[in-house]
C-alpha cells in the first residue's frame, strides 16, 4: 500500500498560515529554538580552514570519552538493549549506562509483517555546527546554520517529472521502492517556492533519518505500519514528523493529478516545526583533498547506474566541476528548467530485503557496510561504506589502499543500489 492521501487546503486558509508564518514565527522560532537547545561550545566547533574546507562526521560521544558496546536480539526483529561501558575522563570510575535502540534489519533477516513497532529512545539534538552547511561543506552565516535538515519524500514515477525544486536540494538520496524510485532530498541552504510531488515515506528512511539530528520529515502520509513507526521516532524526539495529513503547508498543484500533484513549501515547514534541531553533516566534506597513492581511480566521464526499473545516467561535467543526471534516456530537469547535478556522486551498495510492515515493499541496509564507488572530481573510486549504528554519519574508505576518501564540497546524490 502507499500513501493516504490529504486534502488539499483551501486556498485562502494556506495564504493566511504563509502570511502569519512568514512574519509572526519567523522571530519566534529562532527565540525557541535557541531556548530549547543547547548553544554550541568552542570544543564542538569545527577547525577554522582557509582554502580546503573540511566538514568533520557528527559523533554522538563527546572526543574525550572511550566506549565499548555489546548488543543482545531477543527475536528476528526486535528492540535492541544495548550497554555501554564507558571510561570516563575526569576520574577513574567506570560508568555503566544501559539503552534501547530502536530494531534495525540485520542482512537476511526474515520479514515480519506485523511486527511490534520499534521504539526510539529519547533523543536531544545536538549543537549546530558554526560558519559551515551540514550538508555541502559550504561556508555559511547562522541564517543557515540555525535550519534543520528538510528531508521530504519526492516522487520518481513517470507522471512526477519533472518535479519541483529537487534541482535545491543541498544532498539526494534514491532509493528503490515498488518497480521504480523515489528522492529523500535534503533542503538547509536553499528553499525553493514549492518542492514536490510529495509522497509517502517507507520504513527505511528512519535509519537515515536517526542519523540527521530531529530533521522535519515531510511527506504525504502513509499505510498504518509506515505511520506507526513514524509517529514512534517522531514521539521520542528523532524527527519531527511534518505529514500532510496534520499540517497546513501543503498544496495541490492544479497542473497534474492525484498523487503527483502535492507541494510543500519549504520556508513554511521549517518555520512551522520549531522543535526540529540543526543540521548536522552525514559525511565528511573535504574540497582541498587528493588521491593517496596507490588508489585505484579511474577516470569516469560517464557511468550509469541501475535502480529498480530505471537506468540512470551522469556525465562529467569538467568545466562546471560536477556530474550531470540524466534518466530514462534523457537529462533530468526540474521544473526549472535545471539539470539535476552534484559535485560527489555515490553509488552505495545495500542489501535490500522486504519491508516489516509490507512485504512488497523494499527495505534497504543502511547500517554496518558493503561495497561503494565514489565519483567525485572526474573519478571513479572503488570503495567501501561503514556505519556503526542509525546515528552514525557515512564514512567511506579506499578498497585499494583503505584510506578514508571525503566527499567534495557541494551537493551530493547517493544512490541505494541493490548490492545482488
Amino acid at each position: 500500500m502507499d500513501e493516504v492521501e490529504p486534502e488539499a487546503p483551501d486556498e485562502l486558509t494556506r495564504r493566511v498560515v504563509r502570511v502569519v508564518i512568514g512574519v509572526v514565527l519567523g522571530v519566534a522560532t529562532a527565540l525557541a529554538i535557541n531556548a530549547r537547545q543547547p548553544h554550541d561550545t568552542a570544543a564542538e566547533r569545527p577547525p577554522a580552514t582557509s582554502a580546503a574546507t573540511t566538514t568533520p562526521a557528527p559523533s554522538s560521544q563527546p572526543a574525550t570519552t572511550a566506549a565499548t558496546t555489546t548488543t543482545t536480539s531477543t527475536s528476528s526483529i526486535p528492540a535492541r538493549t544495548t550497554t555501554t561501558v564507558r571510561a570516563t575522563t575526569t576520574s577513574s570510575t567506570t560508568t555503566t549506562t544501559t539503552t534501547t535502540e530502536p530494531a534495525l534489519l540485520q542482512p537476511g533477516a526474515p520479514s515480519a509483517p506485523g511486527t511490534t513497532v520499534p521504539q526510539w529512545p529519547p533523543f536531544e539534538p545536538l549543537p549546530p555546527l558554526v560558519g559551515v552547511a551540514a550538508l555541502t561543506g559550504e561556508p555559511a552565516d547562522e541564517t543557515i546554520t540555525l535550519r534543520p535538515i528538510l528531508a521530504v519524500k519526492i516522487d520518481n514515477a513517470g507522471p512526477a517529472r519533472p518535479q519541483w525544486g529537487l534541482d535545491a536540494a543541498d544532498a539526494i538520496f534514491e532509493e528503490n521502492v515498488e518497480g521504480t524510485t523515489r528522492f529523500v532530498a535534503l533542503f538547509q541552504t536553499k528553499l525553493p517556492e514549492r518542492v514536490g510531488p510529495v509522497r509517502s515515506a517507507r520504513t527505511g528512511d528512519l535509519d537515515l533519518m536517526s542519523a540527521m539530528n530531529r530533521p522535519v520529515l515531510a511527506w504525504s502520509g502513509g499505510n498504518s505500519g509506515v505511520t506507526k513507526w513514524v509517529e514512534s521516532a517522531a514521539s521520542s524526539g528523532v524527527l519531527v514528523d511534518f505529514t500532510a495529513q496534520r499540517n497546513r503547508c501543503y498544496e495541490r498543484s492544479r497542473e497534474r493529478r492525484a498523487p503527483h500533484n502535492l507541494l510543500l513549501d519549504p520556508t513554511c515547514a521549517i518555520y512551522t516545526a520549531t522543535t526540529a534541531g540543526r543540521a548536522r553533516p552525514l559525511w565528511t566534506t573535504d574540497d582541498g583533498w587528493t588521491l593517496p597513492r596507490n588508489s585505484s581511480a579511474v577516470p569516469d566521464s560517464t557511468f550509469a547506474v541501475g535502480m529498480d526499473g530505471l537506468t540512470v545516467e551522469w556525465s562529467w561535467d569538467a568545466a562546471g566541476g560536477r556530474y550531470l543526471r540524466s534518466q530514462a534516456g534523457r537529462p533530468h530537469l526540474a521544473v526549472s528548467g535545471e539539470q539535476i547535478a552534484a559535485e560527489t556522486v555515490v553509488v552505495l551498495r545495500t542489501f535490500h530485503q522486504p519491508s516489516p510492515v509490507d512485504g512488497r515493499t523494499p527495505h534497504p541496509i543502511t547500517i554496518g557496510g558493503t561495497t561503494a564507488v565514489v565519483h567525485r572530481d572526474g573519478v571513479a573510486i572503488d570503495a567501501t561504506w561503514y556505519r556503526a549504528t542509525a546515528a552514525s554519519a557515512f564514512t567511506f574508505y579506499d578498497a585499494a589502499t583503505g584510506d578514508p576518501i571525503p566527499l567534495d564540497v557541494g551537493r551530493t546524490f547517493i544512490h541505494l543500489a541493490r548490492d545482488r
